[in-house]
């Protein structure tokens, strides 16, 4: 290919002024409840919003599969608000985990104050399972 002879002038990095978002990421364990009821898993800083990154719960004793939901705000359930979804996730028997993940800045956002809620769909296990839930807020 021939060369055009403006060396290395024409490739001149170009560095757009950006401004860059705070990205501290929030980990949260929580224990899940025993009933069907909804819980509040995460509450944000007073004027900020939640972007949801990744969820990974593990069922810690045998009891069978299950159903999670996993939402924003303080419905009921995911039926009530199907727009503040994010995801149901089918959590395995026994010593197993199931993960969820977005990338960077691609997760599900919250409204302003708006808290990260969830809760077992049907039945719950009779056991506790466990929860750990990186956050970012973001203004």
């Amino acid at each position: 290919m021939p060369s055009l002879g403006l060396g290395g002038a024409a490739r001149r990095a170009y560095q757009p002024l950006l401004r860059r978002r705070n990205y501290q990421l929030l980990i949260t364990v929580v224990d899940a409840s025993t009933n069907i009821g909804r819980q509040t898993i995460l509450t944000p800083t007073s004027g900020k919003k939640l972007r949801f990154v990744r969820v990974k719960v593990l069922q810690q004793a045998s009891d069978g599969r299950h159903l999670w939901e996993l939402f924003f705000g303080d419905a009921g359930n995911m039926i009530t608000a199907p727009n503040r979804a994010i995801d149901v996730l089918a959590v395995p028997d026994s010593d197993s985990a199931v993960t969820r993940t977005f990338l960077k800045d691609q997760g599900p956002k919250g409204n302003r104050d708006e808290v990260l809620s969830g809760r077992w769909r049907g039945t719950a296990p009779s056991t506790r399972s466990r929860f750990c839930e990186p956050m970012s807020e973001q203004s």
